[in-house]
Order: structure tokens, then sequence, then C-alpha cells
């Protein structure tokens, strides 16, 4: 598996980048594609255009994607999205796959055949007939809804003069190996963007972490909206821990005479309950801990669907499934502070307990 790693296009091609401009494509995508290979980074390169799709009855506009069938399955998943029909065959020609919301909304099904329009790079109005070969359903709503894919060699030959130079792309796309997380796969795809750009000179080379910056702001302020839930989920256990300890100390009162009577100091008082409630928090914390690590195991194995909550909101994506991640380290810091909120919030009960007078105690009602 692999991770989505860096866009490489034309410097110039970024300002204008939601036109799609193709009189903007990479001067030689095979160079480009060589440097990537010597550096072991599957590469896939892509021509972006926009275009029509007609039933021959209605019309409507959608982002079009010329890929390399083989290439473009070692960077994205959009094979694995195929819910009716096959991805592209790298044999066949006149062929296209395309979002299944789409292909509803144009009343089409695997195996009809649609038309397509487009500008070509002349600005020369084109059109051609497709099969479609397979419908797609991804977390990405603008794929479900407006997507389109065929062969780069279909996408050459409705867009490029027959006289434009071979290899003709408006992008590479690059993706490296399943890191083990987000924050893991993003420093690796920083460090790999920053390694690419000497050698293509020219041209941009952006990161996921910039591609994905929206997103990541995003996470990062929900982040910081978990933390302030998590503190406010910590100061109630604590008062839980206190209001129990404090009972504790209350219905043991007499007890607590009778050992000072019996020769336990002040401190061993203390030092008693302040272990009783290390003992609640750390029972506490084990099964916390226990508990959410079931909980996300379900949720990384089975996952949780989107699909009732709508197709977006904003820019970001609310269909497919949501899966969790093993995340040892905020497991090992939860247990920790929970011993932590436990062992400070028994030492109030536990000072209680320690300034009680034997005599007082043993005629404690």
């Amino acid at each position: 598996m692999t991770d989505y790693a860096a866009w490489i296009g034309r410097q110039e091609s970024v300002a204008d980048i939601a036109a799609t401009p193709l009189d903007k494509s990479l001067p030689d995508a095979a160079k480009i594609l060589a440097v990537l290979g010597r550096r072991g980074i599957a590469a896939a390169p892509r021509i972006r255009f926009v275009a029509r799709v007609s039933n021959y009855n209605d019309e409507i506009p959608v982002i079009a994607d010329g890929v390399d069938p083989t290439a473009d399955r070692r960077v994205f998943k959009l094979a694995s999205a195929i819910v009716s029909g096959t991805w592209l065959p790298p044999e066949e020609k006149k062929s296209v796959v395309m979002g299944a919301r789409l292909a509803q909304e144009l009343g089409l099904k695997v195996g009809d055949s649609l038309l397509v329009i487009a500008q070509t790079v002349d600005d020369v109005t084109n059109a051609d007939e497709y099969s479609v070969v397979g419908l797609l359903d991804t977390p990405a709503p603008e794929v479900n809804e407006s997507g389109l894919y065929m062969s780069l060699a279909d996408a050459r030959a409705l867009l490029v003069a027959p006289s434009a130079p071979g290899g003709y792309a408006t992008e590479v796309d690059a993706a490296l190996p399943r890191a083990a997380t987000l924050d893991a796969a993003i420093a690796k795809g920083e460090k790999t963007a920053a390694a690419l750009r000497p050698e293509l000179p020219g041209l941009r080379v952006d990161s996921i972490a910039y591609l994905a910056r929206d997103y990541l702001a995003v996470r990062d302020a929900k982040a910081t909206y978990s933390f302030v839930l998590i503190f406010v989920v910590l100061v109630i256990a604590a008062v839980g821990i206190v209001n129990t300890i404090l009972m504790s100390v209350y219905s043991r009162i007499r007890e607590i005479g009778v050992l000072r009577a019996y020769g336990m100091t002040r401190r061993e008082i203390s030092t008693l309950f302040t272990l009783e409630g290390l003992a609640l928090g750390a029972i506490g914390s084990i099964l916390g801990v226990a508990l959410g690590a079931l909980l996300d195991l379900a949720l990384i194995v089975k996952g949780v669907s989107l699909a009732g909550f709508g197709s977006a909101a904003g820019s970001l994506p609310l269909s497919g499934v949501l899966r969790g991640e093993w995340n040892p380290r905020t497991m090992l810091t939860g247990f920790l502070f929970g011993l932590v909120v436990a062992l400070v919030a028994a030492r109030i009960p536990a000072r209680q307990a320690a300034k009680l007078e034997p005599t007082s105690a043993l005629r404690f009602q």
C-alpha cells in the first residue's frame, strides 16, 4: 500500500489550476518519471481537463482525467472504489470510468455509451464516443458527482494535436510506501518534495502537507477541541475520585481512630488513603484504555459509514467509511494522566483523614 506524497507540475499552471490549463503542460513527463523511478517512488502521469459528458439527451460539465491505468493504481486507490464494472483495461480503447452519482444523474450504467466533449490544446472543440466500463463510489463527493477517467492514450487523442510532442501530461503524481501514521506520511512527503525540487528545476513540487493544508488545519483545530473535552472529562473524573475517597474516609472514621490509637502516624494514614486513590485511578485507567482499544479495534476493522451524514461539510467529504488507527502514544498518555489525576485528587481526602485526632474519631457517630 502507498500514501499520496506529492504533485508535480509547471509553476505557472498553479495560479490557473482551477481552469485546468492544457497549454501549461509538463515539458518532459518522461524525464520526471525517470527521476522518480531512480528514487524508487511510485509515480503516475495525468492529463486533467474540463469536459462535458452527454447521454445524447442531457449534458453535464465534469472534471476529467486521462490516466495510465497501470501506473495510476500504484499511486491512487480509485481501482479499489469500483462498485460496478471494472477499472480501465490497459488494452481497451475508448472506455471510461465515472462517478456513480454522475452516472445515475445521466441514467447510465456499465456497458452504455456516452459522448465526451472538450476543448483541445489548440482551443478547438472535439468530441468522441466512449463506453462506460466502471462506476466509482469514493469518499470524495466531487469524484462521485463529476469525476470521469479515461486512459492517457484516449485523452491525448481527444485533446492533443498529432504534431504535439509525445508523453503529453499536465501533472505527475507521486506516492511513497504506506507510513505508520498520518504525521509520518506528511513528514516523508515533505522530505521527498524537498529532495526532488533541486532535481526538477523550473517545476512546482507540492507535498501532501501543502495539498491537504485545509484538512490538516481542521484536524489541528479538532485536536484542540478534543483536548478541551478530554480535560473536562478528566476534571469530572478527578471530582469523582475525590468524592469516592471522601466517602471512604467518612464511612471509616472510627476505624481511623482505632488505627491512630494503635500507633499509626498521620503520614501512614495519609499514605494509606493516597494508595487507595491511586489504586482506583490505576484500575480506572486500565479499564478505560482496554475499552478504548476495543472500540478503536472495531473502528479499524469495520469503521463507521458516513453515508447518512450528507454529501459534504464545506470542502470535507462526508461519505465512505470512517476508520480509526492505533495510537499507542495517546493510550499511554491517557493511562499516565489518569494515574497522575488520581494521585493528586486522592491527596485531598488523604490529608483530611490524617488530621483526625484518635479521641475525636473514636467518638464519631
